[in-house]
Order: C-alpha cells, then structure tokens, then sequence
C-alpha cells in the first residue's frame, strides 16, 4: 500500500475572535473599540466631527482622540456618555460602550511594573498582540523579542545600555518585562497562530559569546516544533531581501478575526514605530473596475506575503538551518 507523503507545512488551526471587554481583554483593545463604535454611530447619524462636537459642546480635539483612541489621551466618561445621548444610542449599544470605556481606563499590563523600561512606540503593541489571533512577523537583524532565550535578551538589553548602566535595575525589569510579554503572547491556553520569518543573517550574528548563541538556536528548535508556530528563514541569495521594506527593521501583521478588531501591521524602526490599520472599503469603492490607491497596509501586507512565498525557506529546511547553527556554536 503507497503511503501518502507527510507535508511538512503545519496543519492549520481555525480561532475564534477574543473578547475585549471584560478581564480578558486589553485596555488597549477596548480603547480602539470604543473609538470605531463612536465613529459609527457618529457616521450612521450623518455627522462629521466638527459637528457633533460643536452640539456637544466640547472641542474638535476631544472627537478626534474619542476615534483615534490615543492611549495617552483616553476619553472621559462625560464625553462618552454626551456623545451616546445626542446621537441617541440604544440602551444595548450604550452598555456596549461604556463596558469598553471601564476596560479603556484600566491600566495596561505593563504599566504597574515597566512603565519607566517601555518605550512609547512599543505600547500600543504590547497592549494589542495577546488579543490577535494570527502573528506573522519578520525581522532583519535580530531574533525576534517573543522567540528569545533569557540569555540571548540580556545580551540585547546589555548592548543597548552604557556600561554603567549595567548593574541598574533597569535590566532585571526589562527582563522580566520581555518574560511577561513572551508568557502572555505564547504560553496563553489558546496561543495565536504565528509565523515568524527572520533573515538568515540572524543565524550568524553574533549577540553573546557561543553558549548564548547555541541555547538561543536550541530555544528556536524547541519553539519551532509547536503546533502553532512556524520559524522560516529568509534567504540571502533571494532578491526580495534588498527591499527598503525589508531592510528597516521589523514588521508584525496582527489578525484579530472577523467582528474584532481590525487587522494591523506594526513597522518598527529605530526608536520609532507606525502602526497601519487595514483600511475599510465603501460599497462604492469596492464595486470599481479600477483598482483604489493602495495603502501602507496593504503595501507591507504584500511585502510579507512576498517574503513568504519568494524569499524563504521551507519550515523543513529552516529546521536543517537550525541544526547547523546549534552545531555551529556547539
């Protein structure tokens, strides 16, 4: 009897969209949600924001932030509640909202603890990639923050500090930070799906003396053989990898599902982010025979998906790469 072939693509596993009100969602979530519900009730009443807030009676600003859901600028509850009664909101859509609006004001997991050791760009990520469903990230130069070993993250942390800053508490808190971030994300019972790509550079350089190096390709090996989670490497001789996209830093595309929030890539540079959201289409533009004006969403979208089917190796392959470098530093 032939035997059929195992694939060694992994078996793909269906989520559900998390919950963002409530204990297990994230402010950050619920800030984002709270903002599209204000926007849409404000639209379906045929307002602009200029408009609703000179009937309420507060500024052009406090609109603004209501619907961009800045966590440094998180709404006040009068504000909410004028805009639910003027726009005259059911009383489903009003508990709705103001269950969103407590879990927004709450504080974010990482700010009882390592608010000082966050920086401002990465915030809004640390608040939203335990609630995705779907990871799929690449990085140029290093191993990914959520697939490092303890040993390989303190040498990033030490190499980033002056060296009288070494012995600060400062590093204890941004390890134990990165252990938190990593325990939330992939050690949760229902893990995203995730797919992490990395330059095949990364294999070679050189973070902390050859022991460090071995426990993190170990520590890759080990991930890379869960259920959820795939690690591929992106080759040097592929062309793609000259790409400006490519070569800024690192891009992660969050999916949170259908009825959730909307999709984002985040693209981190030096000391700097941007964060894109997937863009909502009107029937109108949907229904063009001419293609719409593409966005840096789908612009990085593309880019990853690229990567993934032009420039990087099979999970089987990338496997062999992993072997060879944990002998390499044996």
């Amino acid at each position: 009897m032939k035997e059929t072939p195992v694939s060694s693509e992994p078996i793909p596993i269906i989520r559900r969209p998390r919950r963002v009100a409530g204990s297990g969602g994230s402010s950050t979530a619920a800030l984002i949600m709270l903002g599209l519900a204000a926007k849409e009730l404000r639209e379906r009443a045929g307002l602009t924001q200029t408009a609703l807030a000179k009937a309420i009676h507060v500024s052009n600003s406090t609109i603004c932030r209501l619907e961009a859901a800045r966590a440094e600028n998180p709404p006040e509850r009068r504000t909410v509640e004028a805009v639910l009664a003027h726009l005259r909101a059911s009383p489903e859509k009003r508990a709705e909202m103001l269950s969103l609006l407590s879990r927004a004001l709450e504080p974010e997991w990482y700010q009882h603890r390592y608010s000082d050791c966050t920086p401002d760009h990465l915030r809004r990520l640390l608040g939203l990639e335990s609630m995705a469903i779907s990871l799929t990230t690449y990085e140029a130069r290093l191993v990914p923050g959520l697939l490092q070993s303890p040993g390989y993250t303190r040498c990033v942390v030490l190499t980033g500090l002056h060296l009288r800053e070494w012995d600060s508490p400062e590093v204890e808190s941004r390890l134990a930070q990165r252990r938190e971030r990593q325990a939330r994300v992939l050690g949760q019972d229902d893990p995203p799906r995730c797919v992490f790509l990395m330059d095949e550079s990364v294999l070679y350089r050189r973070v902390g003396a050859d022991e460090v190096m071995r426990e993190q390709m170990e520590h890759l090996r080990e991930l890379a053989a869960r259920p959820h989670i795939t690690v591929r490497f992106v080759l040097l001789d592929r062309m793609i990898a000259g790409n400006a996209g490519t070569m800024a830093g690192s891009m992660t595309h969050l999916v949170f599902g259908r009825g959730s929030l909307p999709d984002l890539v985040y693209v981190e540079g030096y000391e700097k982010a941007d964060y894109h959201s997937k863009p909502t289409r009107s029937a109108e533009e949907r229904a063009r025979p001419w293609p719409v004006k593409e966005n840096e969403f789908e612009r990085h979208l593309q880019l990853l998906l690229r990567l993934q089917g032009e420039a990087c190796a099979s999970p089987a392959k990338s496997r062999l790469m992993l072997d060879d470098a944990v002998r390499r530093y044996a």
